[in-house]
């Protein structure tokens, strides 16, 4: 991404590039690429800029502000069904078996997860710490029974490092392989984050997935209600159950006495 921005801009002065110089590089970058990826290339732009304003290596305004950002299509999220999370986890090899379970019962990213150490888990309480996450903000995440049991295999008193010994370009080589076994296509690793999302659902307690997703705010959590087998009608009917049981009041009507006959006439 760099190496096309300089081979775009690198003969110019930075005086010299207008608004309407990044608009037509990005306007290019989307015609043959998409939207996301001319807007990554604009965020680029958008932070040399700001970087040499900032070291004072330029005093002008930054021109990558006034160039608007293209409109990216809707989120994708692929989900694992339970036969696919067999067919998968029997796939594995043994060197990512546990970083993928770990993946599946936890909705952590690749990189909280290669990156955790033994220090950041607390096997007696079956606690998983995140100290540092794409939120900025620290979460804690309960460790399932069948995690635990592979943790504790993993685990050695000497260990004080990663629990995960395997290099990120080791795991993507044998995450392909086991999507090539198990018949899984077109899908990430970062999906397996979206099918714990998915399979925790179905207990509809979004609030508590958004905890352990470390969302900041609701709305991203929110794409994933629908996963709640008739979770609006579940949250609708607890509601009626904390509300007083009460019947209207009866009302004793006087009888109707009937008018006379030259009323009517």
């Amino acid at each position: 991404m760099l190496v096309e921005i300089v081979g775009r801009f690198g003969d110019t002065a930075v005086g010299n590039i207008s608004p309407a110089d990044i608009q037509a590089f990005c306007d290019e970058v989307r015609g043959r690429a998409s939207a996301s990826t001319a807007n990554r290339h604009l965020t680029l732009i958008k932070s040399i800029f700001n970087r040499a304003i900032g070291w004072e290596l330029y005093t002008g305004q930054n021109p990558a502000k006034k160039v608007n950002r293209g409109k990216e299509p809707p989120g994708r999220a692929e989900y694992l069904s339970q036969d696919q999370v067999i067919k998968l986890l029997n796939s594995c090899s043994p060197r990512i078996y546990p970083i993928i379970l770990c993946a599946l019962h936890t909705g952590m990213r690749r990189g909280e997860i290669l990156n955790l150490k033994w220090e950041d888990i607390n096997l007696e309480r079956k606690i998983i710490y995140i100290l540092q996450s794409k939120s900025g903000k620290p979460r804690e995440i309960p460790i399932t029974s069948k995690l635990h049991a592979v943790l504790c295999d993993l685990y050695r008193p000497e260990k004080t490092e990663k629990v995960f010994e395997a290099p990120d370009i080791t795991l993507r080589r044998h995450f392909k392989k086991t999507l090539i076994e198990a018949g899984i296509t077109g899908f990430r690793f970062h999906d397996l984050r979206h099918s714990f999302a998915s399979q925790f659902m179905k207990t509809g307690n979004l609030a508590i997935l958004q905890r352990i997703l470390g969302h900041s705010t609701p709305i991203m959590t929110q794409r994933y209600a629908h996963f709640s087998q008739d979770y609006l009608s579940n949250e609708m009917a607890a509601f009626d159950a904390n509300m007083p049981d009460t019947k209207p009041r009866v009302v004793e009507l006087e009888p109707i006495k009937p008018k006379p006959m030259d009323t009517y006439m």
